[in-house]
């Protein structure tokens, strides 16, 4: 998947502000990225969505997690971070499931949703779980990295 810079800069953004539970900060990222217009906006939430899947599957040791686990995933989210970020456990619990599954999270979430939902619950997952307690930042780097290195490998195989 080749990302592109600006797109990356924007999300990081929304993952700070989500980390930092800063409501203002993380308006501006969403305002930010939808002023730069509809290719980039689907671009910015394509990333999330990936990036998440990658962290879920990462905190499930490579496998696909149970509906169980994103439904205790959920929970946790929203015990600690509905109040700053407004998203539900519902939200939460259908934005992780549509991340892994096979319907796109567009077809079962609003738009709007999708990118509250996508940038709180990733950035929460970045901080919440890296592995060998590294820091969100370093962790979002290795993911991004992964996603990169997955369009190398359909590259090298087309």
């Amino acid at each position: 998947m080749l990302i592109d810079d600006a797109v990356e800069a924007a999300v990081r953004e929304g993952f700070a502000a989500s980390v930092f539970e800063d409501p203002d900060q993380f308006d501006a990222a969403i305002d930010a990225i939808l002023e730069q217009g509809d290719d980039f906006t689907i671009n910015a939430f394509q990333l999330t969505i990936n990036v998440t899947a990658v962290v879920l599957q990462d905190l499930h040791d490579g496998d696909v997690p149970a509906e169980g686990d994103i439904e205790d995933l959920a929970q946790n989210f929203a015990e600690t971070q509905e109040n700053w970020s407004e998203v539900s456990a519902d939200l939460a619990r259908t934005y992780m499931s549509a991340a892994v599954g096979e319907k796109p999270v567009l077809e079962v979430m609003d738009p709007g949703d999708v990118a509250t939902t996508g940038l709180a619950v990733g950035g929460w997952l970045l901080a919440v779980y890296p592995p060998d307690e590294q820091e969100w930042t370093d962790y979002l780097d290795e993911v991004l990295h992964v996603l990169e290195g997955a369009q190398g490998e359909v590259d090298e195989e087309g």
